[in-house]
């Protein structure tokens, strides 16, 4: 009867250690899960704080005929300033009756008359314009993410992935 139980006692304790090494294994294998859980959620964080610095950047590209129609009116008054002199020279023949006869007096002018004057002309026109334009461009917009709502969002995802990863850093707490 010792013999049976010395190989039991010896069997029972084999399977201990063998257990004991399972288990071993098992932690350590959890250890580095656990590590490699708190890798990544620290690597999604430090993307999750890029995304937040980045700028979204698109060229908007525009190549379209805009037609135009439009009725400007146009209302002024212009005052035009004339000085100038205007030469006259001619001969004016000025008929006499005498009575019995007429006689035409031929009166020679030459003279220089000096124009000094300012004309207001008022001027009320309606310009109709019609046309299309051709419209080709690029227009490059960038907005940066950190000026949209979007930065809201950041923000909630980080700390959620902060609480993660506090949970994951230390999982025998008792927090539930």
């Amino acid at each position: 009867m010792k013999k049976g139980y010395l190989i039991a006692l010896i069997v029972l304790t084999v399977l201990t250690l063998i257990s004991l090494a399972l288990n071993g294994a098992i932690i350590i294998s959890l250890l580095r899960a656990q590590q490699i859980a708190l890798n990544t959620v620290g690597d999604a964080r430090a993307i999750v704080a890029d995304v937040g610095d980045d700028t979204f950047s698109y060229t908007f590209k525009m190549d379209q005929d805009i037609p135009i129609a439009v009725n400007i009116p146009f209302s002024e008054e212009i005052t035009v300033p004339v000085n100038t002199t205007i030469p006259i020279n001619t001969t004016v023949i000025i008929p006499i009756d005498l009575g019995i006869t007429s006689y035409n007096l031929e009166i020679p002018i030459n003279t220089i008359v000096p124009v000094d004057m300012e004309f207001t002309v008022p001027i009320s026109k309606t310009v109709d314009i019609v046309t299309t334009v051709p419209l080709d461009m690029d227009v490059p917009i960038d907005i940066p993410i950190a000026d949209t709502p979007l930065v809201g969002y950041l923000e909630e995802l980080d700390a959620a992935l902060a609480r993660i990863e506090a949970q994951v850093g230390q999982p025998f707490s008792s927090e539930d």
